[in-house]
């Protein structure tokens, strides 16, 4: 991904992360092939997500 693209803020609570997260993983796990920084990108969306999953499940307990 290109950082000078342009980027949006979101909020999302711990469901609505999962369920993100849940979507690109099923994405990655069926991977048919077709550009590589495609899944590198998803990859790197994938390590975002449950790190960010992880850090709103410690704030809540």
């Amino acid at each position: 991904m290109d950082r000078t693209d342009s980027t949006i803020d979101l909020t999302l609570n711990a469901a609505g992360l999962r369920l993100l997260l849940d979507a690109v993983t099923h994405e990655l796990d069926r991977w048919s092939g077709g550009e590589p920084s495609e899944q590198d990108n998803l990859q790197e969306m994938k390590t975002l997500l449950t790190a960010a999953l992880l850090e709103c499940t410690f704030q809540d307990n």
